[in-house]
């Protein structure tokens, strides 16, 4: 038999469970333990599509926050246009994004609005980006170049922290398209074709005028001619002749004894430097000259004598020759005599007299 249920603890445990229930509920949708968030918002001139509220927010590749509201922003604020007319900011959209207070700076509230300015100065601008892969999209802030990337014009005080939105990559890639299609729309086709046309007419008028057939024809005449030329050339002539050349001078070089010729003219030049001393001697008087009516009469003078001098050179030169080479004999035997008496100094009175020399004889 089996035991009766107690359907008045089972009810009571249903009543304490749902209001538990309820009073978490209450609890979180009040916001008790909910973080504590600084909001800051952007506007967007373009389709955001893929983009949805929890989607993430990231600063240079960092996950910071994620994106809470998204909407028109008729909605937010009055930009009302003219009377029977739209405002230009009706297409715009607003996205209101969150980040954790333990990601900012410790610093208040006008601090961090100077410093949001000043990062806004530098560059810092919100993209809207998609996932390559799962194709969700995601807001990324970065630093680009300011110049390029200028702030949207608004016309309201932002209820939150205002950083500027920039065109996303896929955006910016579309315009720069569109240019280039549009410039390519602008061009005249026609006009291009029949310009084109007036070219290649030009160039066959100008071919034909040319006569290339003619020109061919005498260049290959030309070509022709030269290889008969050459043809007539008895060129194995030409190369035993230069061959023969080449011997001759060689023969020649060798026949001219070149180290002798050059012994010869170093002699030659110890010679003029010998004779331009001795003329400098000659030529120094000890007396000085009274004027210069005798300077005639001694240039006359020194003339003469250099001819006498040179022609007594030039004919007694073997006598001198011979005189020189017995003279440096005599030095020689001197020599010898003095290192002999040096070495045996008894030999000057013991010793048998010398042969007589062969200068003497």
């Amino acid at each position: 038999m089996g035991i009766k249920p107690n359907y008045f603890k089972i009810g009571l445990f249903v009543i304490a469970g749902s209001v538990l229930i309820l009073t978490a509920v209450v609890v979180l949708g009040a916001g008790l333990f909910q973080q504590d968030k600084a909001y800051f918002e952007t506007y967007f001139d373009e389709s955001i599509s893929g983009l949805s509220e929890g989607s993430h927010v990231e600063f240079r590749g960092v996950r910071i926050g994620v994106v809470e509201e998204i909407s028109f922003i008729g909605d937010e604020y009055d930009v009302l246009g003219p009377p029977a007319g739209i405002s230009k900011y009706e297409r715009y959209v607003i996205v209101l994004c969150s980040v954790p207070r333990e990601n900012l700076p410790g610093v208040s509230y006008e601090q961090r609005v100077s410093y949001l300015e000043n990062m806004v100065s530098r560059g810092l601008r919100i993209r809207l980006t998609s996932n390559i892969l799962t194709g969700q999209a995601y807001l990324q802030a970065d630093f680009l170049d300011p110049d390029r990337f200028q702030t949207l014009d608004i016309g309201w005080q932002p209820e939150h922290l205002y950083i500027p939105s920039a065109p996303s990559e896929l955006m910016t890639l579309k315009d720069s398209v569109d240019k280039v299609l549009y410039r390519l729309q602008e061009i005249d086709v026609d006009k291009l074709v029949v310009a084109v046309e007036n070219v290649l007419a030009s160039l066959d008028t100008a071919i034909a005028n040319a006569q290339v057939g003619d020109i061919s024809k005498e260049a290959r005449e030309l070509l022709a001619e030269a290889r008969k030329q050459i043809e007539k050339l008895d060129t194995e002539k030409l190369s035993l002749s230069a061959q023969q050349t080449l011997t001759s001078v060689d023969r020649a070089v060798a026949d001219a004894n070149v180290p002798a010729l050059s012994r010869e003219i170093q002699n030659l030049i110890v010679e003029v430097r010998q004779t331009n001393a001795n003329l400098q001697k000659l030529l120094a008087s000890p007396e000085p000259i009274s004027g210069p009516s005798n300077l005639p009469e001694m240039i006359a003078r020194l003339n003469k004598t250099l001819y006498r001098i040179d022609k007594l050179i030039s004919t007694e030169k073997p006598q001198i020759e011979v005189m020189l080479a017995n003279f440096k004999e005599i030095s020689d035997n001197l020599k010898r005599l003095t290192e002999n008496l040096k070495q045996h100094p008894s030999d000057l009175l013991f010793s048998k007299p010398p042969p007589p020399s062969e200068t003497l004889k």
